[in-house]
Parts: structure tokens; sequence; C-alpha cells
């Protein structure tokens, strides 16, 4: 693990809250501890040679935190970025600043969106309170894994989708809507125990308790027959609320296979009555660290090849060790890029023909007009 990631996880403990809410009536003394760890934080940052890590790191955290309500404090949440844009730049933060003018315009829209529910008389034809947040696809760093199928969106959530985007495209007509189900969340609450529980869980974990409406048991092959879900996400999803006791299975401890029994735990208990099921959440965390490592390669390729043909438009012609050093004093304000994956972008681009070796020399540049 970077450094850059290591000071992006200690940024993320000082900002997230305990539980599950934002929490902006912090004292000020806990304000003022918040504010000076920051503080201590950006020292070391500016230390740091991967900025660029620490950015995509930075800005996957904190999309998190957003979208879950789980920030401390927005204002502690602001005042980082703007520490990071007075340390980095304007560009560093921009796609930040973008995220956090996305979730205040999502409250305006969800405010609109519930009063026209009520001018049709059909707030109440709902049946359950509803909150979208409408996202930048630029701005972002989400999206949907490319193996993901089509999900059966429960029934109870189907009217709610559907009167959203209705109004949704009166108000913006030609934008397109991507539902990201896997990232959202709900509340369900649990009526069927000796005391009732009010329970945050993902979407997919939702929709699978809620199959249990109808029956008190199901095979993993029909659950996910009827999500329409590959076995292999059922059981990342189903594996959560075994672990947590909402949900028994039948046979011995172990992997769920399709033909394992999922039982409805009538006899569950728990000492608090409102609280998170995060397995499903944590066990992403591996994969999204890779693909994150994985898009900030792909940016270093795609910035070093950028700054050598400007380099070369504006100069014409340089030697290598010119060119070098050029690329390695463009490119320390955000991240120092080896030799190695200089020379590999320039044979890129050398194939690309954007640029050639010179008729004179092998270890001379120029820029293909």
């Amino acid at each position: 693990m970077e450094l850059a990631e290591v000071i992006g996880g200690l940024t993320r403990c000082q900002l997230i809250g305990p539980d599950d809410a934002v929490t902006d009536d912090l004292s000020g003394s806990m304000l003022s501890k918040i504010d000076d760890k920051l503080a201590k934080s950006i020292i070391v940052f500016k230390y740091v040679d991967d900025k660029d890590v620490f950015q995509k790191f930075y800005a996957r955290m904190l999309a998190k935190r957003l979208i879950h309500q789980q920030s401390q404090s927005m204002d502690a949440e602001e005042t980082m970025i703007d520490r990071l844009k007075q340390t980095c730049g304007y560009e560093f933060t921009n796609k930040l600043h973008r995220m956090f003018t996305d979730m205040s315009v999502s409250m305006d829209l969800n405010t609109k969106f519930t009063s026209s529910l009520r001018e049709r008389n059909a707030e109440n034809q709902l049946g359950i309170g509803f909150v979208v947040y409408v996202l930048q696809a630029g701005a972002w760093p989400l999206s949907l894994p490319p193996s993901l199928g089509p999900f059966h969106v429960p029934q109870q959530l189907e009217r709610s989708i559907q009167a959203f985007e209705s109004f949704y495209h009166a108000q913006f007509s030609g934008r397109k809507l991507t539902w990201l189900h896997p990232l959202c969340q709900g509340e369900l609450k649990f009526n069927y125990l000796r005391k009732p529980y009010l329970v945050t869980v993902q979407t997919y974990q939702m929709a699978l308790l809620l199959l249990f409406e109808q029956c008190d048991s199901m095979s993993c092959r029909e659950a996910a027959a009827s999500l329409r879900l590959s076995h292999d996400q059922l059981v990342k999803h189903a594996a959560s609320l075994v672990d947590c006791k909402i949900l028994k299975r039948s046979g011995d401890e172990g992997d769920l296979e399709e033909d394992t029994v999922l039982i409805l735990n009538l006899e569950y208990y728990n000492k608090r009555t409102k609280f998170r099921v995060t397995g499903a959440l944590q066990k992403d965390v591996p994969a999204e660290m890779e693909a994150t490592r994985r898009s900030v390669d792909d940016d270093r390729k795609l910035y070093i090849q950028a700054a050598i043909v400007r380099i070369l438009k504006s100069r014409k012609m340089l030697r290598h060790n010119q060119l070098v050093q050029e690329i390695l004093g463009q490119s320390k304000v955000k991240f120092a890029p080896t030799i190695s994956m200089i020379k590999k972008c320039i044979e890129a681009l050398i194939d690309k023909q954007y640029i050639e070796r010179t008729q004179n020399s092998a270890d001379e540049y120029s820029y293909v007009a």
C-alpha cells in the first residue's frame, strides 16, 4: 500500500461518522479537533509524490461518505477540499466540488419531486420514503461492473422509480438516467419479530429480504432467479445476512451453494433496534482498490502522452534526455513517473504516428504535424 493510500485512509477515519448519519451539530471542540487532524494530514500530504493516487482514493471514499450519509460534518468535508485546492490547485479538486454540487442539487430535486406528488395527491401512493441522488457521470468515480446482469427491481420500489423517471424527464428532456442499484441502500422495518427493528441494507439485500414476505425459506437458486442475479452476486449479499443471523441456512458451514436453502430467522434478536448490515460493502473493498490502482495507471499514461505531444508540438524537436526532463518537470505536481513508463509512452505515440524519430538521430524526436 502506498503512502498516498494510507493518508487517504487516515483522512477517511477522521471524517467518517460513528454510525450512519451526517452530524453537522458537532460541538465546537469536536470540530476543532477534526480540523487540527485534517491540517496535519495536509502537511504530510504535501510531501507525497503520488498525489494522483491520493486524489483517486480520496474521491472514492468521499463518494461513499456522501451517498451513504456517513460524514461527521459537511463543513469539515468542504474545509478539507478547500485545503487540497490551496495545495494542488483547482483542477485537483474540480470533481470533488462537483460532487458536493450534485448533492445540493439532488436535495432541491427531491423537494420538487415530493411537491409534484403532493400536487397530484399521489404522495401516499408510493407507500415508501424515496430519495434519489442524481450524479454527474463525469464527476463521480462510480460505475457498474460489466458482468452485472439486469436486476429485477422489487415491486415495492418499481412504482417510485417510474414516478421519479417521469418527473425527471419532464424537467430535463433528453437526459438519460442510469440507475446504480448496487450503490443504493434503504431501510427495512422488521415487524415479524418480538420487537421491531429498523435495518439499513443494500438494495440487493433488501430485494432478497422482501422475497421472504411470501415464504419463510427458499433455495439460493430460486432467489437468484427471482432477482435476476448471478449465483456469485447473490452469495455475496446473502452471506452477509447469514453472518449477522437475519437469515439461517441449511447444511454445514461453508460456501452457499445453489441448492442451499435460506431460511428467515424468526427468532432473531439484537440489542440494537436500529443498525446497518455492512458485510457486502466491505467485500467490495479489495476489488475497488485494485480497480482504482488500474485507473491511476491509465490516467498517468494518458497524462504523459498528452505532455509529450504538447512539448514536441511547442519545441518541434528534442533529444530523448531533454524530453524526459521536460516530462518529469511537468508531472511532478501530480506524480513522479518512472523512466520506463515515459519510454513506453514515447513508443506508443510513435506507433500512433503522433511523433517520430528524426532522420538525424534515433535519440531525437519530432512532432508529426
